[in-house]
C-alpha cells in the first residue's frame, strides 16, 4: 500500500500518543510481565522512529558522519521497520502465552524483570537480523524524491494470530456449554469446571469483544493497515488478556491448583470463583460436609 510521508509521519504519532497513554495509565500492570516489558520497548522504539523520520522530513537534505540523507530515506527506515515488526506477531504471542502460563498473577522479582528485558532485546535483535539476513527483501522507494510515496508492507502474521485466537476461543466456548447441557453423566467437579470455563470466557469477551469484531471488519471495509500500526501496545494487551484466560480455563482442570487471589491485567478482573475437585457426593447441597478445592480466577 502506498502511503505519502505526511500521512506516515501523522498516523505514527497518533499511535504514540495511543501508546504512551495505555503505558503510563497501565504502568503498575506493565512491570509485571513479559508482555508489559515488550509494550514499554515497543513504545520506545516507535517514538525513535517518529523522531528520526520527523527530523529527516524536515531537514530535506543533510549530510551526518558521510552519510547523505534524503528525504527517500524516510521510506527506507519505515520499511524496514515494517518488515520487523511483520515477523514478530507469532514469537510474542506465544512468549506472552509461556509467560502467563509460568507466573500467572504472581508478582514479578528482579530476576524476573531481568529476565524480560534480556528475552525483550533478544526478540528485537533476532528479528533485526532475520529480516536482514532473510534472501529475497525488497525495499521499495519512490520515484520523486521530493514527495515520496512510500510502499508500506502489511503482516500476515498479525491475521494469522488473530484467526487462530478466534478458533480457540470459539471453540473453549463451545467444549464448555455442549458438554453440561447435552450430557448428563458428567460428574460434579467436571460441570463446575467447565462452568469455570464459561465464566473465564465470559469475563474475556465481554471486555474484547469490540476489539476483534474491528479487526474482522477493517479488511471488509477496505481499510488497510501496515505492519507499523498492527503491532501497538493496545494489540498486546488483547494478546495478554486472551494469554490470560486461556491459562486459566487449563489450570481450573489441574486438580492441585488452589490459586485463591484476583488480580487483574489492566483490563479484565479476573475474579470469578469456581470449585474443582469437590466430591461427587453432596454437590449442590446446602450444609453438606465435603472437601472442596477452591479456584479463584
Amino acid at each position: 500500500m502506498e502511503t505519502s510521508v505526511p500521512s506516515l509521519l501523522l498516523v505514527l504519532w497518533l499511535k504514540n500518543v495511543l501508546n504512551w497513554v495505555l503505558v503510563v495509565v497501565l504502568r503498575h500492570y506493565m512491570s509485571r510481565t513479559f508482555s508489559g516489558f515488550f509494550s514499554i520497548s515497543l513504545t520506545l522504539i516507535d517514538s525513535l522512529l517518529s523522531l528520526v523520520l520527523t527530523a529527516i522530513f524536515y531537514l530535506e537534505d543533510f549530510n551526518i558522519s558521510g552519510w547523505h540523507i534524503t528525504r527517500s530515506h524516510i521510506c527506507l527506515l519505515a520499511q524496514i521497520a515494517c518488515l520487523i515488526y511483520a515477523v514478530i506477531n507469532w514469537p510474542v504471542f506465544l512468549l506472552v502465552g509461556l509467560d502467563n502460563f509460568w507466573t500467572l498473577s504472581s508478582s514479578s522479582t528482579n530476576t524476573q524483570k531481568l529476565t524480560y528485558v534480556a528475552g525483550v532485546a533478544l526478540l528485537w535483535i533476532a528479528a533485526t537480523l532475520y529480516v536482514f539476513w532473510t534472501p529475497g527483501v525488497v525495499v521499495l522507494l519512490g520515484d520523486d524524491n521530493e514527495n515520496p510515496q512510500c510502499e508500506m508492507f502489511s503482516s500476515a502474521q498479525s491475521s494469522q494470530v488473530l484467526v487462530a485466537l478466534l478458533m480457540t476461543t470459539t471453540c473453549v466456548i463451545l467444549y464448555s456449554y455442549a458438554p453440561v447441557d447435552k450430557c448428563r453423566a458428567l460428574r460434579a467437579p467436571e460441570q463446575r469446571c467447565l462452568l469455570c470455563l464459561r465464566r473465564v470466557m465470559l469475563t474475556f469477551m465481554s471486555t474484547w469483544a469490540p476489539f476483534p469484531v474491528l479487526l474482522i471488519v477493517s479488511p471488509l471495509l477496505q481499510v488497510e493497515m501496515h505492519a507499523l500500526l498492527q503491532v501497538n501496545v493496545f494489540w498486546l494487551c488483547f494478546l495478554n488478556s486472551f494469554c490470560v484466560a486461556l491459562t486459566l480455563c487449563g489450570r481450573s482442570f489441574a486438580p492441585n491448583y488452589t490459586k485463591s487471589d484476583t488480580f487483574t491485567d489492566g483490563f479484565c478482573s479476573w475474579g470469578v470463583s469456581c470449585s474443582c475437585g469437590a466430591e461427587e457426593r453432596g454437590y449442590g447441597q446446602t450444609g453438606a460436609t465435603k472437601q472442596v478445592k477452591t479456584l479463584n480466577i
